[in-house]
């Protein structure tokens, strides 16, 4: 005799089957494929299964967009326990593990809220402040549902802090999750980093720096998150794609980044430099650790094409010829970009003209070398790593040296200074 269960599986492979070939079926049809009676079968038609079910001309049909359930979430549709069947696509997990996945989402949700408000100044730093919260939530909810002990221990019994077992960091969670990649790996440990400037100093805006790296950390965790708990916890279902207004014309750029040149925002911009210089090529260039895109403009609308005014393309690194066609698509941008080789760089000539003009006092190339070499920036000669890479730069071409505006900016500052002036006169 076949029990409920069988029954319920029996009529799950039916409407799979009956979604494929999109034909029309009867009440006794389903009947005899589950061995449900007629009276049983119509009262699902009318409760269970109204939903997914279409009614026409005594025939029922699946409505495919409806029906969408794996095995597992059509048991849980059809159980008669109502916190099972009110909500089928909800995981069964253990109450640790859902609170822990849930906190992991409800995190990255309000860090992308952060990040999108249009009026907020703090947007990378709350962005990674809660990223770390959900990251770390993430890795304890598979600890915990894997059964992987994840708190610290001392001689053997449990550490406590104010009463509470003390769980693994984040960087600990990643020494002892064996299944990310590197790179995810690189861009999670740069936030957790971050993270430490921003929670101990001040933190000046940097949002132009990191989105690339924001974006890539926010895309590993949907991967993991729906990997290993489900769609269900998806965070694309409670977001949209944020509106910009950002045009071909970057002057609004420029004029935001002026006001990024403090001390501080260098502080941050050389720690995000030295971080990335530590990565290999094929870390640094993954879209695992810095997800970067372009923006292309359509040229016109056409009812023929997607709804959608944004698209969405998946990348397969095994196949790069698909992205061919992309590629010469975004020479469709109306501003054409020219790379310009040392671009924002100097001359001596050149800066000695700026420091000249700022300090009302003559600056000529032979006093430039004398500070160069009293500043210690550069050692004589043409060595490629004989400079300070914040003030200056070897120009491989050329065998010579170019000068950055941070330079020009430090000159000015100290030789405002009559003392110092004269220090560096007297250099031989």
């Amino acid at each position: 005799m076949k029990t409920n269960m069988e029954r319920i599986k029996k009529s799950y492979s039916f409407f799979m089957k009956q979604s494929g070939s999109n034909s029309n079926f009867s009440i006794k049809d389903i009947a005899e494929a589950t061995g449900w009676s007629v009276s049983t079968v119509r009262t699902y038609t009318t409760k269970k299964w109204r939903t997914f079910l279409t009614l026409d001309d005594g025939q029922y049909r699946i409505n495919s967009t409806e029906f969408s359930y794996s095995e597992d979430e059509y048991g849980r549709m059809m159980s008669q326990v109502q916190i099972y069947s009110s909500d089928p696509y909800k995981p069964q997990l253990s109450a640790t593990v859902e609170i822990l996945v849930q906190k992991a989402r409800d995190s990255a949700i309000l860090a992308v809220d952060v990040y999108n408000r249009p009026m907020t100044s703090f947007r990378s730093q709350g962005f990674t402040v809660m990223m770390i919260i959900a990251w770390t939530s993430l890795l304890h909810a598979i600890f915990e549902n894997e059964g992987t002990d994840y708190y610290y221990r001392e001689n053997g019994d449990y550490r406590i802090i104010d009463g509470d077992k003390k769980a693994w960091e984040l960087s600990t969670c990643l020494d002892n999750y064996k299944q990310l990649s590197q790179p995810i790996i690189a861009n999670v440990r740069m936030f957790i980093l971050l993270r430490n400037k921003i929670e101990h100093r001040f933190s000046p805006i940097f949002d132009f720096d990191i989105c690339g790296e924001c974006q890539a950390l926010l895309l590993n965790f949907e991967e993991l998150i729906t990997n290993k708990f489900g769609n269900y916890y998806s965070l694309s279902s409670t977001l949209s794609i944020p509106l910009q207004c950002i045009s071909t014309k970057n002057q609004w750029q420029y004029e935001a980044t002026k006001q990024l040149h403090s001390n501080h925002y260098k502080f941050l911009k050389e720690f995000i430099e030295s971080y990335r210089d530590t990565l290999p090529d094929n870390i640094y260039g993954n879209i695992e650790y810095s997800f970067r895109v372009y923006l292309v403009p359509k040229l016109g609308n056409h009812k023929s094409s997607s709804d959608l005014a944004m698209e969405f393309i998946k990348y397969d690194p095994s196949q790069p010829e698909q992205f061919a066609s992309l590629e010469r698509g975004i020479t469709l941008i109306k501003e054409k970009r020219v790379q310009v080789a040392n671009q924002g760089r100097f001359k001596p000539s050149q800066v000695c003209q700026q420091v000249t003009q700022r300090l009302g006092r003559p600056f000529k190339v032979g006093l430039h070398t004398k500070a160069w070499k009293y500043y210690k920036v550069r050692t004589s000669g043409h060595q490629a790593d004989g400079c300070m890479h914040l003030y200056c730069q070897y120009d491989e071409p050329h065998k010579d040296y170019v000068y950055t505006q941070e330079w020009v900016d430090f000159l000015v500052k100290k030789l405002a200074d009559e003392d110092e002036y004269k220090q560096i006169m007297s250099v031989k």
